[in-house]
């Protein structure tokens, strides 16, 4: 029995270090730690990154796919905490886990409030001012973030922009009861808010899509056709890449990440980087 004692300590030291160090802090560039945060009575843990040099105003807040804090969302999320930004991350699994074991779907409106608090903890945490604008970047169902919080205007008035990446077509683990939604919020015969539609509820809020070419759920030239032209608050990124997780083309995905943060943050001088 003992080496089997062990063997289980030892799965749960390992997997309480992964959990904990889902980015490593790299001395002199940001410093990383993970804390348990409540929304709506839940306990989930959230990711923050703290630059030693501020070169952003913004507070920048990221969801991470189904694979958590692993691929193309760790490389996405060591790439934004390389270029100084305040980080508040947090991951899918963890927040859709209790929904996913129990096969229900949260409201809009009670998701909306635990985002609320999460984003007012986040700032808080972070020692940022409570105006302090938000950039939301999400990657596949962590991108449903953007759509979602295009739905709800108490959401929207603190956003400054967002780029979803690998959006999906539909949210999976959301409803909007018909008292709840307007007409402009589609759904599909599940009940399901389809996220492309919601996206046209940002308004003059700058968005970036950026998207596989052979994205299996929803590929580039598919997800241009839902979207429609570029405009001056609209921009689709096309990667030519082999798959959703753009894992032949990394490169290409992290470079149109920079320039569609640096085309959101130049929407107003005042959003322009900075340092101090």
């Amino acid at each position: 029995m003992q080496p089997v004692r062990r063997g289980v300590a030892g799965c749960l030291i390992l997997l309480a270090g992964c959990a904990g160090a889902r980015l490593a802090s790299k001395p002199g560039v940001y410093a990383v730690t993970v804390q348990p945060v409540q929304a709506s009575g839940r306990q989930i843990h959230a990711t923050y990154v703290r630059p030693t040099r501020v070169r952003h105003r913004n507070l920048l807040v990221f969801a991470t796919g189904d694979a958590g804090w692993l691929g193309t969302s760790r490389a996405v999320f060591a790439h934004l905490a390389e270029a100084g930004y305040a980080i508040a991350g947090w991951s899918a699994p963890e927040i859709i886990r209790p929904l996913a074991r129990s096969g229900t779907r949260v409201s809009t409106t009670q998701a909306a409030q635990s985002l609320e608090e999460l984003l007012t903890q986040a700032k808080r945490d972070l020692g940022l001012p409570g105006p302090t604008p938000i950039i939301l970047v999400g990657f596949s169902r962590g991108a449903s973030l953007v759509a979602f919080t295009a739905v709800h205007p108490e959401l929207r008035s603190g956003v400054a922009g967002a780029v979803a990446i690998a959006l999906t077509r539909e949210a999976d683990y959301l409803q909007a009861p018909e008292n709840e939604r307007g007409p402009e919020i589609q759904v599909d015969d599940r009940g399901r808010i389809q996220l492309y539609p919601a996206l046209k509820l940002l308004g003059s809020t700058r968005l970036a899509v950026i998207q596989s070419s052979r994205d299996k759920y929803v590929p580039a030239a598919e997800s241009r056709r839902l979207l429609g032209p570029d405009t001056e608050t609209l921009r689709l990124y096309e990667v030519v890449a082999r798959d959703h997780g753009f894992s032949d083309a990394q490169g290409a995905l992290l470079s149109d990440l920079d320039d569609a943060l640096r085309w959101i943050e130049q929407a107003e001088p005042a959003a322009a980087s900075h340092e101090r």
